[in-house]
């Protein structure tokens, strides 16, 4: 089926049932449900903002003309990878063992494997694959964010460094559509040409351009996410450390008010016996 152009209004009004991704969806999110262990109320707001995300990027107008336009797939892609995850890996107390950067790394390898194979060919001709990749992407991401933002995963100072690291990992995968001179999955799009919009090279720069763009933009909140719990924990460690200089500071001064008094009064021994005999201490006598 053609598609008349994108224009503004229509990529408002533009929807479309993502049906193998909704039904894959489904069963993570009813696999997840059914482990047993009760949810609180954020975990399961974090799960929902998480599915509702997901369902925006892949049944809105980046649904619809993820088939069409080579910039729409590649700002879907960019979202799911960042954007989508950072409400799921919030649900829960999960111990994510990957290191962060090990993390940045596969998410920028993943994306960038995407574009320079012949996935992203194999995928528009294939509606289980296409799905698979967006869950793919998803979890990918989790696996790169969860390490990142969890309340005890390190030292934050490094989760930082990681992430302002992972900046400049994320140029990558647009950089390699750049590069390529050849039009990706030329294949497919040859096949399902347009008669309106730009050319499919043309399109594809604006795709590589707007995924450098895109990755740095979608990547703040994850990093305002991360220093603002660095913050608090920073200010529940000096309390603590408040709290046991306290009492450190009581178990001194009751120690100090004994080491005021002249030795004769502190030790046993016959010099103690006659000062408390004759009234020169404030001790009973013997």
């Amino acid at each position: 089926m053609t598609l008349p152009p994108l224009t503004p209004g229509r990529g408002l009004t533009s929807w479309d049932l993502d049906l193998p991704t909704v039904v894959l969806l489904a069963v993570a999110v009813l696999t997840y449900l059914a482990r047993g262990r009760r949810r609180s109320a954020k975990d399961l707001t974090m799960t929902g903002l998480g599915v509702l995300g997901l369902v925006v990027v892949t049944c809105s107008f980046l649904g619809v003309y993820d088939h069409t336009l080579f910039w729409v797939l590649a700002v879907q892609d960019v979202l799911l990878l960042t954007l989508v995850p950072i409400p799921l890996v919030m649900a829960g107390t999960r111990t994510w063992r990957l290191s962060p950067l090990a993390g940045s790394v596969l998410a920028t390898g993943t994306l960038t494997a995407i574009y320079v194979s012949g996935w992203d060919q194999a995928r528009l001709q294939h509606a289980w694959l296409f799905a698979f990749t967006h869950l793919l992407l998803v979890g990918v991401g989790c696996l790169f964010l969860g390490p990142l933002l969890q309340e005890h995963g390190g030292s934050f100072a490094a989760r930082a460094l990681v992430g302002f690291v992972d900046g400049l990992l994320d140029a990558i995968p647009g950089l390699a559509v750049l590069a390529t001179h050849g039009v990706i999955a030329a294949d497919w799009y040859s096949k399902h040409g347009r008669s309106w919009g730009p050319s499919a090279l043309t399109d594809q720069q604006i795709g590589g351009t707007a995924m450098i763009a895109l990755s740095e933009l979608v990547g703040l909140p994850a990093l305002v996410l991360l220093l603002t719990r660095w913050m608090r924990a920073d200010a529940v460690e000096a309390d603590r450390v408040d709290a046991h200089l306290d009492q450190a500071s009581e178990g001194s001064q009751a120690v100090g008010d004994d080491e005021q008094r002249p030795w004769w009064e502190q030790d046993a021994g016959p010099l103690a016996d006659r000062a408390r005999r004759h009234g020169w201490t404030d001790d009973p006598p013997p």
